[in-house]
């Protein structure tokens, strides 16, 4: 990565632009670029480059070879649970009636995980239950608060052999159910530990050991004691019930009492919150084209969800295609590690809004591009490898025949692993849906990233019959922005914009410098004329990348049937807390 940026990445976790995201500048710039490779599988697997992960009682040679694969995952459906029918009375439910978990490890019997626990079922009435962290925890936070940030992940010392630390990014995966953990160092796969297999977890200042029931330990050290507490708090009702849990030698105790629907999330209880069929509605994260977006949880399959709640109107006329079954169809068919997995789109018609549910993308946008100059930029090794994952998943799309059209920085997501992602297709157009674009706006996109060819101006080239060559344009324009902080077109007005991105050349700024390479890729991703224009399969494979942009998968051509189109669109079913019934 630069020097001068080693994280690759200014804003991965801002707040702000047109896609949710979260955290403030001091925590996004601890992120990182280079922690983007790698995936794993199995309960406790280390990217350990020949050197022992763990400390444990006589296993030093026995991981030499920085492995260790206890049994299966149990697959996709592995962890899921059930879900509770919401009345007036679910906001009185435990944690233990909430959620029930079918572990993949039923052998070892039932998961114990207390965020996730099956109990009694009607909660104490002696205060025990308002226990969110135990004493010692982190200050002023709930548990649900910690795990939200677990999510997103953070720098830490990993012990290595011999005392020694290696840095490693470290997050919560996304089902809750392991810690993960990988090296900067490009190819090296992550490690992961299966926290239902806990025994102890322990904090000391800002040391964190975790160790499983084999004995074997993961000692990480943060950068702050705060940062540790809040990892310990996270993860000690993400662990079995039986497992030791203790804060500078205390015990913590009070947490086999913890019940979700008695936390809070920013201050607010759950159990004060709204819920839409299975998703409880913690609150706002951010803002997407349409609507804002709130964070859920479902009470379904336990994992946390960004959901957009959409209201028809004329301003939103664009969106009717939320109307259209098959294009939802489509949507929730896309499967690419580099494209959002869209789960639910529900329709309310009392109050004729969409529910639209998409996976949520703990790291949020990889820069806040809402203002079209006087942004910080991002490196150069930094921006190469987040678009290795957005050309890829833009290869994905356009195999399926669907053009995004609206690609800029805020539309491009990162997940807890580093992983980005293609996000927002509202505007997108399906050139195999039957139904056609009648409602698709003229002027798609946002200006300062829309081709020439698409911009509302007499100046404008002649579009082709299909757009490809926009998203090109968009993703070219969306790189000199990550580069160099602005936009490569600038004026006073969206008319103005387009008529500066149909005539004016191309110009690049002195600072910062970027490569001879990385020009060159610039200008022929930004080329007026479509025509002219450097087809995707050209940019993947421009010199600048070094190494070919190439599919982790074989790409298969989506089919849809009458019945995915049929179940495309769910009824939204709202359950109020019960003094707002």
């Amino acid at each position: 990565m630069g020097r001068n940026d080693p994280d690759g990445l200014s804003a991965d976790r801002s707040g702000g632009g047109s896609s949710y995201g979260g955290g403030d500048e001091e925590e996004v710039q601890r992120g990182g670029g280079e922690f983007s490779e790698g995936r794993s599988g199995g309960d406790y697997t280390d990217d350990s480059e020949g050197d022992s992960y763990v400390d444990g009682p006589d296993d030093d040679e026995d991981d030499e070879d920085g492995s260790y694969d206890e049994e299966d995952d149990g697959g996709e459906g592995a962890g899921r649970g059930k879900l509770v029918r919401q009345n007036s009375s679910f906001a009185r439910l435990s944690a233990d009636s909430w959620l029930t978990v079918v572990s993949e490890y039923e052998q070892d019997g039932p998961n114990e995980n207390l965020l996730f626990s099956q109990v009694e079922e009607e909660p104490k009435n002696d205060g025990a239950a308002d226990v969110r962290a135990a004493g010692g925890t982190a200050a002023g936070r709930s548990v649900l608060d910690c795990v939200v940030d677990l999510l997103r992940g953070t720098r830490a010392q990993k012990r290595k052999m011999l005392r020694r630390y290696g840095e490693r990014w470290i997050w919560l995966g996304d089902d809750l159910l392991s810690l993960n953990w990988k090296s900067k160092k490009r190819g090296v796969d992550m490690g992961r530990l299966n926290l239902t297999k806990v025994k102890k977890l322990k904090g000391s200042d800002r040391e964190l050991t975790v160790e499983a029931q084999d004995g074997r330990r993961l000692v990480l050290t943060l950068a702050t004691a705060e940062d540790a507490k809040m990892w310990l708090t996270g993860l000690s009702c993400l662990v079995p019930k039986k497992a030791k849990v203790t804060q500078m030698a205390k015990v913590l105790k009070e947490r086999v009492n913890y019940d979700p629907l008695r936390d809070s999330w920013r201050g607010k209880p759950v159990a004060g919150r709204k819920h839409v069929n299975e998703y409880i509605l913690l609150g706002g994260i951010g803002r997407g084209s349409f609507g804002k977006v709130k964070l859920a949880l479902s009470t379904l399959d336990k994992r946390f969800y960004a959901v957009k709640i959409i209201a028809k109107s004329k301003k939103t006329a664009g969106v009717s295609a939320m109307a259209n079954p098959e294009e939802q169809a489509v949507l929730r068919k896309l499967d690419h590690p580099n494209v959002v997995k869209h789960r639910d789109v529900l329709f309310e018609p009392e109050g004729e809004r969409f529910v639209v549910v998409v996976e949520y993308m703990a790291r949020g946008v990889v820069m806040d591009s809402s203002k079209l100059e006087g942004v910080k930029p991002l490196s150069e090794d930094g921006v190469r490898e987040i678009m290795r994952d957005v050309v890829a998943g833009l290869e994905y799309m356009h195999t399926q025949r669907i053009v995004h059209m609206d690609i800029k920085p805020d539309n491009l997501l990162r997940c807890g692993d580093g992983t980005v992602k293609l996000s927002d297709f509202g505007e997108a157009r399906m050139y195999d849906v039957t139904s056609g674009d009648g409602n698709k706006s003229s002027a798609p996109g946002t200006p300062a990233f829309i081709a020439p060819e698409l911009c509302m101006s007499d100046k404008s080239p002649k579009a082709p019959p299909e757009s490809y060559a926009a998203d090109v344009w968009s993703l070219g324009a969306s790189l000199f922005y990550m580069v160099y902080g602005r936009a490569p077109f600038l004026a006073k007005s969206v008319f103005e914009i387009y008529d500066s991105i149909c005539t004016h050349k191309l110009k690049f700024p002195e600072q910062p410098k970027i490569s001879r390479k990385l020009k060159d890729l610039i200008k022929k991703m930004l080329t007026k004329e479509p025509k002219s224009r450097a087809t995707l399969a050209e940019v993947g494979k421009h010199p600048w990348f070094g190494e070919r942009v190439v599919q982790k998968d074989e790409i298969k051509k989506i089919r849809i049937t009458p019945a995915d189109v049929e179940g495309a669109i769910g009824r939204a079913v709202w359950t109020l807390p019960p003094e707002n019934e």
